[in-house]
């Protein structure tokens, strides 16, 4: 089906989640997903999905 996200667009969101300081510099690959994660939660959180600020999940 989908062979992920584009390199180009995976380094863009990589470069603004370092600069927002939600991402080490140098992360690996599981670090971007963790982050994007951890982004989307607090997103839905803030969007009502949640009663309570969600615990980060670990992501393989």
């Amino acid at each position: 089906m989908t062979e992920g996200v584009p390199p180009h667009l995976s380094s863009r969101i990589r470069d603004r989640l370092e600069r927002a300081g939600l991402l080490e510099p140098a992360g690996t690959e599981r670090e971007l997903r963790q982050s994007i994660s951890d982004l989307n939660h607090r997103l839905r959180y803030a969007l009502g999905e949640y009663e309570e600020p969600p615990e980060p999940s670990t992501v393989p």
